[in-house]
This record gives C-alpha cells, sequence and structure tokens, in this order.
C-alpha cells in the first residue's frame, strides 16, 4: 500500500473545460507518474454541480516523493501546455498527504472525500473519533472497497512553484480527508449515512467540512 497520497479539488473555467480535460488524461497524469514512487493516478468527476466538480487523488511511495529533484523540476519548469491550463483552475485545494488509515485495497469506481480541520485543541480526539467510530466498520458494507484517513503535510502542500504562481489566486488547504471508496453510489451515500461524519465533526466543531461524491474519469498506474 502506499503511505502518500495527493489530493487535488477544483474547478475549471467553463470556455476551457473541454480542452482541460484531455490534458489532463493526455498529459497531466501520465506526467506525475512518470516520477520516481508515483505509483497511480485517478481522476473523478463529481455526481452533483457543488463546487469541486473534480478531484484527481494520486497515491505515492511515501511524502519523500514530493521532495524528489525531479518532480521539484517540473513544478517549477511546466510545459507549454501546462502553462495554458494553470489559470483555468478555480477552487483549487491541494493536499500532499500522508495516509493515517487505510483499510482494503481496492480502488472504487465512486468515491465520497470529505474534508476538515479539527480544533486545535482536539485534533487528535478528532482523527481518532474519524478513524475508530467513523470509519472503522466501513469497509464491511456491502459496496464498500476501501477506507482511508489522510492528514496533510502543509508545507509540501502549499509550498510555492511556478506552477502554482499561474493559478489564478492562491491554493486551498485542507488538515485531514477522510475518503470512502465503493462499487457504486447508493453505497456510497449509505456508508456516508452511517458514518454520521458531517453532524459529527460539526458536533466537535470541525471547520470548513467539504462533503463531495464522485465518479471516476479515469485511472492510470505504473
Amino acid at each position: 500500500m502506499s503511505d502518500a497520497v495527493l489530493g487535488v479539488w477544483g474547478d475549471v473555467e467553463a470556455k476551457t473545460e473541454p480542452e482541460f480535460n484531455e490534458w489532463y488524461h493526455r498529459e497531466h497524469v501520465p506526467q506525475r507518474l512518470g516520477m520516481p514512487g508515483w505509483r497511480a493516478g485517478r481522476r473523478y468527476r463529481r455526481l452533483d454541480r457543488g463546487r469541486h466538480r473534480y478531484v484527481a487523488l494520486y497515491e505515492l511511495d511515501s511524502l519523500a516523493c514530493f521532495d524528489d529533484p525531479a518532480y521539484r523540476h517540473i513544478l517549477e519548469h511546466p510545459t507549454d501546455w501546462t502553462r495554458r491550463m494553470m489559470p483555468a483552475f478555480r477552487n483549487f485545494v491541494r493536499a500532499s498527504c500522508r495516509v493515517r488509515l487505510v483499510s482494503g485495497e481496492v480502488a472504487g469506481g465512486f468515491v465520497a472525500t470529505v474534508r476538515f480541520d479539527p480544533p486545535a485543541a482536539e485534533r487528535e480526539a478528532v482523527v481518532r473519533w474519524i478513524g475508530g467510530q467513523a470509519l472503522h466498520d466501513l469497509r464491511d458494507r456491502p459496496g464498500i472497497t476501501r477506507v482511508q484517513l489522510l492528514e496533510a503535510d502543509s508545507g509540501r502542500s502549499l509550498v510555492p512553484t511556478t506552477e502554482q504562481k499561474l493559478r489564478i489566486g492562491p491554493d486551498g488547504r485542507s488538515s485531514f480527508v477522510a475518503i470512502i471508496e465503493g462499487t457504486d453510489r447508493p453505497a456510497i451515500e449509505a456508508a456516508l449515512a452511517e458514518s454520521d461524519i458531517e453532524s459529527g465533526l460539526a458536533a466537535r466543531q470541525a471547520r470548513d467540512v467539504e462533503v463531495g461524491v464522485y465518479q471516476l474519469m479515469f485511472a492510470l498506474t505504473r
């Protein structure tokens, strides 16, 4: 299993969206998976019309992969196509994460992502609740293939790069991400309801809680 995950959420300028989607699967994801330690990349589209219409999830050997000179080079020397696409991002959130919890080995065609920032004083208590009571038993539900809890490394997530400077406005942040993967939308939505994550996070005064359910567009594995 991978020890690190990169999650990227965002919207795209409407007039650029068709080319943007082509760029993602023809250049961007293959380029990333050419980097040392990058194992797999998947891109999903949101099933409703909420913010963050797209999410891309990458599996890496470790957080050290984000520091590799080859990866740093492509961030500082984007291709011409990448230079055209970066300004089209909207509502961009990037989280370079270590895996705190994973149960299951099968990537799902549908995923729910739950981003949140726990209050500093209750950080570990909230994380224990998410990894235990909220997520622990979901893997055994019909149609659920994998659950994960990710903790972002803010230094690696928000480091300034040439690519970042091409985007409109600063990148968004998220401290933690829970991911529920499964075979179909009803299974994902039932698992979300059973976990009680949204109301549980609200009761624990977590901030910036963002929930989205997404369907797979494509996947690439090294």
